[in-house]
């Protein structure tokens, strides 16, 4: 009778449990005490005002302990990935395991699954935990079992990738802290690299944005870190199913490349930095490159983007990182005599990074003709309206101006910034009052889009251009389009003042507020839009707004909203939005302009420069500078402070014909 023999190999299971299975028993007690346990003592405690913010505020089981349980997510599955390919690792091990008589896809099917087992049982005896529990308790105000399954798919489909990562990066490397350091490398990557190569570009590219790059954000969107991030702060997210078919997708790719390795592994390779000799030049001059990229954008940013110390950062980020790699890969620090490879890395590198710094590919000079451009979507970040306008992130497919003799407007500003070299440069630029980025994005008939982003030191030398497309009403009207969508349902408005505020729920009333929104939004100046939000807005109304998803708005309430001071009134909701001499304890005025900064903490400072700025504490004199109206092209700035501990409570330019005689006989 011939002898069968099983696939399963009992032994190697046993062996396995008693090195490592505290792995999974430590899982499994730091889930049962994060979920199951905490959700039995708030239920036992049984506090209303818990048990009111859960129902409010915990719309799934990653709202508990979320960012617990995304450590947890990260360390679990390295540790059980390192600690069953430590046998690969160990010579002895190494020699002793690969004699047994068993082929290298059985040691591997073992391995993998021992270690993910480690993964898998803890999480679904809690998740059986869980379902026990919201069987014998009431606790559907924390989760519901439709949760738990949620719960348990997520989990899984992020540690499964995370393990599947850290295993294939066992089989590269024979030593297991380099596989603890390289896993995390790798779960990382996407992000970081998109961040170093984004930022390096952004600084040597005039114009570069990085709505330019979709690629690197979708590289960073698929880091399971963002997520982890994203289910933990917001527990209602909700992850689109293609989202998790490129894990699960990319986690059998990593399994079965992985098994490759494996079988094709030289035994000798333990205690080696990196398993197989192709890979050592790769290891090092992917090394040397990010060390390089990191340099570039260190040096670049504490220097203001100076070109020469950018170049300076490259070269001593790429000699630290090759030498760096030589290191790990000889396992030792004498390799300080082997130039030959940096030498060829750096010229090469040199030359790549010139033809970018010179513009060799033509992006800075690119300006399209008015004849390809199909629409514009155009953002001129400081003004109000794109402050509070919304996500913009879902409006890059949109054109905000379609108007042949606007879209010319903007490629005729486009083609200024290019004309004075001092404007749209990133380097060493400096925030101002009148400071502001641009960002054009051309929709071209062609299908393809084309994005680029300036920094403008100052408003006043480009007005001639942007006045005209700002006071537009296709410009107004795509600013807050929010408010024009017959798919949105405006739930709420909330109307803050000075020192009060008022929520409005009655549909009626937010209609008319709305209406009369859309009134005085379109016939709002350029100087309004334009006017600095250095200060904030004390006035402003706070729209929540239901669509896929709620959103809140702000928008400031400005002084010529007439139509909507004028229904703010009529429905009693205007208490706080005018001061009255009652409401101010001190008033602070100055006409210098470099003291914006100092505003808010002015009355609790110990030293104040008198000759900057004049303090009144008189109650005449304070009635008498209440009255004094916002002036957007004011030079003198004035500020108010309430009674309780001198509170900021607004603060606005005004003009200097407007200012009492003892203001001008003060600064005399």
């Amino acid at each position: 009778m011939p002898l069968k023999t099983s696939y399963f190999k009992k032994e190697l299971w046993k062996q396995a449990f008693r090195s490592f299975g505290w792995i999974g028993i430590g899982y499994f007690l730091a889930l049962l005490f994060l979920l199951p346990l905490q959700i039995i003592m708030v239920k036992t405690k049984n506090d209303p005002n818990d048990i009111n913010y859960y129902r409010q505020n915990i719309d799934s089981l990653f709202g508990l302990n979320g960012e617990i349980q995304g450590v947890l997510f990260l360390i679990i599955p390295v540790l059980a990935a390192v600690f069953t390919s430590r046998y690969m690792h160990v010579k002895g091990s190494a020699d002793f395991i690969h004699s047994l008589p068993l082929r290298r896809s059985q040691l591997f099917a073992h391995q993998f699954l021992i270690g993910y087992m480690m993964i898998l049982i803890p999480v679904c005896i809690t998740a059986c935990v869980l379902f026990v529990l919201s069987g014998v308790m009431d606790v559907a105000f924390i989760y519901q079992s439709n949760d738990i399954l949620n719960w348990f798919y997520e989990t899984l489909t992020f540690t499964t990738f995370l393990y599947a990562i850290a295993y294939f990066v066992g089989t590269l490397t024979g030593m297991s802290v380099v596989q603890g350091g390289l896993s995390f490398i790798f779960i990382i990557f996407p992000a970081g690299i998109s961040m170093l190569i984004n930022e390096n570009l952004n600084m040597l590219l005039e114009g570069f944005s990085v709505h330019n790059a979709s690629f690197f954000s979708f590289s960073s969107n698929l880091t399971p870190i963002w997520w982890f991030m994203e289910l933990s702060n917001k527990s209602n997210l909700e992850i689109a199913n293609w989202i998790y078919g490129i894990y699960w997708l990319i986690s059998v790719i990593f399994i079965g490349i992985s098994l490759i390795l494996y079988r094709i592994r030289p035994i000798e390779s333990a205690n080696q930095t990196i398993a197989f000799p192709l890979l050592k030049p790769i290891f090092k001059f992917g090394v040397t490159f990010c060390f390089m990229l990191l340099g570039g954008v260190y040096f670049g940013a504490v220097q203001q983007q100076s070109e020469g110390w950018m170049i300076f950062g490259y070269i001593c980020g790429a000699l630290f990182g090759y030498l760096l790699a030589k290191m790990l890969i000889q396992k030792t620090w004498r390799v300080f005599d082997q130039w030959k490879g940096f030498m060829i890395y750096i010229g090469i590198s040199i030359v790549v990074i010139l033809s970018v710094m010179f513009d060799w590919y033509g992006f800075e000079a690119n300006v399209p003709e008015k004849g390809e451009v199909e629409g514009i979507y155009f953002v001129e970040q400081n003004t109000f309206n794109n402050w509070y306008g919304g996500r913009l992130d879902q409006k890059l497919e949109q054109s905000n101006i379609t108007n042949p003799e606007l879209m010319e407007k903007v490629i005729n500003l486009h083609e200024y910034i290019l004309a004075n070299d001092h404007i749209g440069q990133y380097q060493e630029n400096i925030y101002m009052e009148k400071s502001t980025d641009i960002e054009i994005i051309y929709h071209l008939k062609n299908g393809k889009r084309m994005v680029r982003q300036y920094f403008i030191p100052s408003m006043d030398e480009v007005e001639e251009y942007v006045k005209p497309i700002l006071e537009s009403i296709e410009y107004k009207q795509s600013s807050l389009d929010w408010l024009n969508d017959k798919n949105n349902r405006i739930s709420s408005v909330t109307v803050s003042g000075y020192d009060y505020r008022q929520q409005v729920t009655d549909q009626y009333t937010i209609n008319k507020i709305t209406d009369a929104l859309k009134q005085d939004y379109l016939k709002t100046s350029y100087e309004e839009m334009t006017h600095s939000r250095l200060y904030g807005e004390s006035k402003y109304l706070e729209f929540e707004v239901e669509s896929e998803q709620t959103y809140f708005y702000h928008v400031p309430l400005l002084n010529s909203y007439s139509k909507v001071l004028e229904v703010l009134e009529q429905e009693e909701l205007d208490r706080g939005l005018t001061i009255h001499s009652t409401d101010v304890s001190m008033v602070a005025i100055s006409n210098t302009q470099k003291n914006e900064e100092i505003v808010y903490e002015l009355p609790h400072m110990e030293k104040i420069d008198r000759n900057k700025w004049m303090l009144v504490e008189d109650s005449e004199q304070i009635e008498e500078l209440v009255s004094l109206n916002n002036d957007v092209d004011g030079t003198w700035k004035i500020a108010y402070y309430g009674p309780s501990d001198k509170n900021f409570i607004e603060a606005y330019q005004v003009s200097e014909d407007q200012l009492p005689s003892f203001v001008t006989d003060y600064f005399e």
